[in-house]
């Protein structure tokens, strides 16, 4: 197996950021105890407590993971799930774990409307985080959609904020293509009804990624969200960023980027990004390389714009279309970019784009990685 980790140091707390992944020769048990007992080593090791954690594995080895997952855990399991996300061709060639996770601070735990979030009160700021908000029970896409919007609305209310505190959404989509329009209205109208896009005021959405990723429970869409409710300034959210202008231009009510203050210093998270231009067009129809390579560079420039290196990235993930992408990616790129990378099968959000790309990054830091060399050349991957 593999474990990637990134430390962030400061005064005030250290953040984790771990990949890990399993050797796929394992059973899933094997792969389960691999997996969660690394992880909770260094959880041990560190006195560090999850924030949030995402699990992709094929949909039929959960019910198995989750169990392995609360044995090997043991008190560093606070009861609140990991986001269980189901690959692309419903299979896995190995289980696959992102962490983030704070050491000396353990979060509380809020509940309200069937959902859970954790939280962390530290310095004048509120850290609300939450993994896998789904509304099966709603209808349809668009109508889990707004439920699970709704849910998060609550949480933070709860937490003291409101929807204009989010930093950070992912959002993990069954069958994408075929109802990607209506999400996007969904939660256009829903950010419309809360304030979050009025006419005439500067728009207050998230940074957010919206894949064809299932969420491994059957429902339409699963949500992740990071929100700081804190003095002004805590976010700041960049609507257009790098190369790109706003895709609020083309109906999609994300920002490209924002910057966050998290518990040890600012992380910036750059949106789900694809070949797509200025004008909000395709770029490079049916050419993995020129899609790849335009992708790439549309990350790096918002690197740039923030005021980041490609050495401050903690965590990256690569989406891939088919498998050829994959291939594609794994042999010619991967490594040149020895990010912790974790490559994963699903569908991007217009049929012609074949390659997507979401980082986090600490920008004015240096990512600490005792493993990261040795695992340089053993990207983590999902089939």
């Amino acid at each position: 197996m593999g474990l990637d980790v990134r430390m962030i140091p400061s005064p005030q707390a250290v953040e984790l950021y771990m990949t890990a992944w399993a050797a796929p020769s394992g059973s899933v048990i094997q792969q389960g105890r691999q997996v969660f007992g690394e992880i909770h080593g260094l959880l041990r090791q560190k006195n560090a407590w999850i924030c949030q954690e995402r699990v992709f594995a094929a949909g039929a080895d959960v019910p198995a993971l989750r169990r392995i997952r609360q044995q090997e855990y043991g008190p560093f399991n606070d009861g609140v799930e990991p986001t269980f996300l189901a690959p692309k061709d419903g299979t896995s060639d190995a289980l696959a774990v992102q962490v983030h996770a704070v050491a000396a601070h353990k979060p509380s735990i809020i509940s309200t409307d069937s959902a859970q979030a954790r939280i962390l009160r530290l310095d004048g700021c509120c850290w609300v985080m939450a993994s896998g908000l789904r509304a099966g029970e709603a209808g349809d896409g668009p109508a889990q959609t707004r439920a699970v919007f709704q849910k998060a609305r609550r949480l933070l209310v709860e937490a003291g904020g409101d929807l204009r505190d989010l930093a950070r959404t992912w959002i993990f989509m069954d069958d994408i293509l075929s109802w990607y329009g209506q999400f996007n209205q969904s939660r256009s109208g829903f950010f419309k009804e809360h304030g979050l896009l009025a006419p005439g005021a500067a728009a207050q959405f998230p940074a957010s990624t919206g894949i064809g990723i299932s969420p491994a429970d059957g429902s339409k869409c699963a949500m992740d969200l990071l929100a700081v409710i804190g003095p002004e300034g805590s976010v700041a959210r960049h609507e257009a960023a790098g190369r790109q202008r706003s895709a609020n231009e083309y109906g999609s009510a994300f920002a490209r980027a924002a910057v966050a203050q998290t518990p040890a210093g600012k992380t910036i998270f750059i949106s789900g990004t694809a070949a797509i231009d200025a004008a909000g067009i395709t770029c490079f129809p049916n050419n993995i390389a020129g899609q790849i390579q335009m992708t790439l560079e549309n990350v790096t420039a918002v690197l740039r714009q923030l005021k980041a290196e490609p050495a401050d990235v903690v965590q990256a993930v690569a989406y891939c279309a088919n498998s050829e992408v994959r291939q594609e990616f794994r042999d010619r790129w991967a490594a040149k970019m020895p990010w912790p990378w974790l490559i994963v099968m699903g569908d991007v959000c217009r049929h012609d784009l074949l390659f997507e790309v979401e980082a986090t990054a600490c920008a004015g830091m240096r990512a600490i990685s005792p493993v990261a060399q040795s695992l340089a050349t053993q990207e983590p991957h999902m089939r």
